[in-house]
């Protein structure tokens, strides 16, 4: 017994087998071409459906689904297939494959090896490998809308379609002309959204269609983002892409009509398998018969018996004539709409004479009929996302506050000019510093004001052009004093305002010849970019974009201003051996570098990092602001404390003397032993010598035990008094007898008593 049971496994292994197989022994193979995935519950998945019921009936183990649309693409794909495999049977779904499939029947019509034969949407002729198929996309609508007209409410009904050149509006006019039959008061309003696959602009559309108090709304699209968009809002809605929508959605689909593929395809993939190639056509309709059948219909609890018995007895009407005789070909609109739109009526004899149009003029028809209001293309319109107005304001009037502190910074370094404090700091360098600290801030502004290419421009202008003023006068200011005081040799020189002008001068030329150039080749522009930052897909905002050239003009400009910094560095740790504190800026220059230093060392990883196009705003401007401002304190709060400390009038040149450094006193003894020569040089000596070791070094450590140690203390400052003067007159050109900064040997004796030195160590 148990033998008989494995020989009869055995026979129906091979039974299985065999019905696997086509008429040459070999495994039938099929592939399916869709133009969407089968997620979109529409006309892809019912296609996919079909490819699954002709696999099981015929039990094809190798049945194969491709996602692929347009005649280049599908050209591209599935040619080597059909070259290196033995495919037997390719289903083209959608209007989109037909050109790319013709394309290889036609040139694998006589191929020795390549046999395979493909099924195409349309309507023509029929060929060895070719075989053609369509369906009455017309009779379903058409009862489609014959379904809105008996369930409207409201008399006012809706339809989206792709419209062309995608298709015409055949299939809208014959889904108004079903509500028209059965409802004569019905208005009617239709969008075109350009594609059968574009839910953004098919949800916008029904959307506005709604407020237009339709309250049925049917589509031709291969999705059901329309009926998705009408149940959010509370309704129910129809299914009129050909899925059984009622098996996801229940009772909230009112009516819908399912496309049954397997029907269609069956026999015609049977005739494939049994090798035959006197083929024929296929086509789906209503049918009385029903394992012909092509269209499911299917009603929610909330449509009436009435509703229900007018649609089955329209239906049944269907089934009963030609479909050349159908409603949708034939009426009472056609003559007038033909004769209007350059048509041509049916010549071909019907029954009872009617007026009829061939399927052919049917699927010219695309202007409205009398009665159908087109609403147009349904275009989204992009929104553009603005740069917050609230932080735009709120940089603009911090950034304006700081402007109106630094312009009065300025009226108080004119006004102050005289006293020794902005008198030894350069005032007409201070003002170039404040200067450039004002341009930075109009940069700023710009930056977080509305965009455009002249802003774009402007901006990168502005600010660095800014930095270029104020870290170019500081560094050439601050050269100066080191040229002065870091003199080995102790001669006197003499460097005024109009011989570095041309160096803050050079400084500005090369930021303005590589500004130059980026302007001229980085195409520096704005631009409304998508799909950047989180942006909606309809969404865009202005930015700056340059080319390749310009970004690296840009790095070259950083570049330059890494080297300013870097000579701002060495120029710095130079003058620390300055004695005279309003002489020694390096401290406000460290701390300047510093500050540029810290914001750097946090910016580049936020950076780096990625960003939106708001918050790479923000953290520029608020480095820039944070860099300008914290130089410009560091830089003037010092002078303008120490002249509210002295006073407004103070008319002496009351120094301030630092802990020497022992670079300084180094120079400074290197200095006396060179200048004295001997013992017998006594008291006369070069000045400018004796104020560096006098009022730059500590002696009193050096010469403890000497019995005139304050003799020469006394000498000391008083040599020192008489220089600090003449140094002071060198940084403000003042004509005095002092500006040539050369001296003539003199008594000490002769030096006014009024010019005081005080040591910072014993002075609060």
């Amino acid at each position: 017994m148990k033998n008989i049971l494995k020989i009869l496994i055995l026979i129906l292994i091979c039974i299985n087998k065999i019905n696997c197989l086509d008429g040459d022994g070999k495994q039938f193979r099929m592939i399916m071409l869709l133009s969407a995935n089968v997620n979109d519950m529409g006309f892809n998945n019912m296609m996919n459906q079909g490819r699954i019921g002709v696999s099981k009936n015929l039990q094809i183990e190798d049945s194969r689904l491709i996602v692929v649309d347009g005649e280049n693409d599908t050209k591209a794909l599935v040619e080597p297939i059909l070259q290196n495999e033995d495919i037997d049977f390719v289903i083209c779904s959608s209007q989109g494959h037909t050109v790319a499939c013709k394309y290889f029947a036609d040139k694998y019509l006589k191929h020795p090896t390549v046999k395979t034969q493909f099924l195409i949407r349309g309507s023509g002729s029929s060929t060895a490998n070719l075989i053609q198929f369509n369906y009455n996309f017309a009779s379903c609508n058409y009862m489609s809308g014959y379904f809105a007209g008996l369930h409207t409410k409201t008399n006012k009904i809706g339809f989206l379609s792709p419209g062309a050149p995608k298709v015409n509006d055949a299939w809208v006019y014959a889904f108004w002309l079903g509500a028209k039959q059965v409802n004569p008061k019905i208005q009617f309003f239709y969008y075109n959204v350009g594609a059968f696959l574009n839910p953004d602009a098919s949800e916008r559309a029904t959307n506005d269609l709604l407020e237009r108090g339709c309250d049925v709304i049917g589509n031709t699209l291969d999705d059901f983002s329309s009926g998705i968009t009408i149940m959010s809002k509370g309704y129910r809605t129809i299914g009129t892409n050909g899925f059984p929508q009622k098996l996801i959605y229940g009772e909230k689909i009112l009516y819908s009509y399912a496309y049954n593929w397997t029907k269609l395809f069956l026999p015609i993939a049977m005739s494939v398998k049994a090798g035959i190639t006197n083929n024929t056509n296929g086509y789906g309709d209503f049918n009385l018969d029903e394992s012909k059948n092509f269209f499911n219909i299917e009603y929610s609890y909330g449509v009436s018996t009435d509703t229900i018995n007018r649609m089955n007895q329209q239906i049944t009407f269907l089934k009963s004539n030609s479909r050349f005789t159908h409603p949708y070909y034939c009426n009472e609109y056609l003559p007038e709409y033909t004769k209007k739109n350059n048509l041509n009526l049916s010549t071909s004899p019907t029954v009872n004479n009617l007026i009829c149009i061939d399927h052919s003029t049917f699927l010219k028809i695309n202007p409205p009929f009398p009665g159908m209001t087109y609403l147009g293309i349904y275009n989204i319109s992009l929104v553009e996302v603005e740069f917050s107005q609230s932080i735009q304001n709120g940089f603009s009037i911090t950034t304006g506050i700081l402007i109106g502190i630094t312009i009065l910074m300025m009226i108080g370094i004119i006004k102050y000019s005289k006293t020794p404090s902005m008198r030894s700091a350069s005032p007409i360098f201070l003002n170039f510093i404040l200067a450039g600290g004002i341009i930075v801030y109009i940069g700023i502004i710009v930056w977080v004001g509305p965009m455009s290419t002249h802003s774009c421009n402007a901006r990168l202008w502005l600010v660095t052009l800014g930095f270029s003023t104020l870290i170019g006068s500081l560094v050439v200011k601050n050269f100066r004093i080191w040229l002065i005081f870091d003199n080995p040799e102790l001669k006197s020189i003499k460097i005024t305002n109009y011989q570095l002008f041309p160096w803050v001068g050079a400084c500005l030329v090369i930021n303005i010849i590589l500004m130059a150039i980026l302007t001229s080749v980085g195409d520096l522009k704005q631009i409304d970019a998508m799909n950047i930052d989180s942006l909606g897909k309809y969404e865009y905002m202005k930015v700056c974009k340059m080319n390749s050239s310009g970004a690296s003009t840009l790095y070259t400009i950083l570049a330059y201003f890494a080297a300013l910094l870097l000579v701002g560095v060495f120029v710095s740790w130079k003058i620390r051996i300055v004695d005279i504190l309003e002489f020694n800026e390096s401290g406000a220059i460290a701390n300047t570098l510093y500050a540029i230093s810290f914001c750097l060392f946090v910016i580049v990883p936020l950076m780096i990092s990625p960003q939106d196009m708001q918050s790479e705003t923000i953290i520029l401007c608020t480095t820039g602001l944070f860099i300008t401002t914290a130089a410009l304190l560091i830089i003037f709060i010092p002078k303008f404390w120490r002249v509210f400390r002295k006073g407004a009038n103070d008319s002496e040149i009351n120094f301030n003397k630092k802990k020497s450094s022992s670079v300084a006193t180094a120079r400074a003894e290197s200095g006396s032993k060179g200048s004295n020569g001997n013992a017998s040089s006594g008291n006369r000596t070069n000045r400018r010598g004796n104020v560096v070791s006098g009022d730059f070094t500590d002696d009193s450590e050096s010469s403890v035990g000497d019995e005139n140690q304050k003799e020469k203390e006394k000498i000391k400052d008083d040599v020192a008094n008489v220089t600090s003067g003449a140094v002071l007159a060198e940084f403000t050109d003042e004509a005095s007898d002092t500006d040539n900064n050369e001296f003539n040997d003199i008594e000490l004796s002769e030096q006014p008593p009024s010019i005081i030195v005080n040591d910072s160590e014993n002075n609060n």
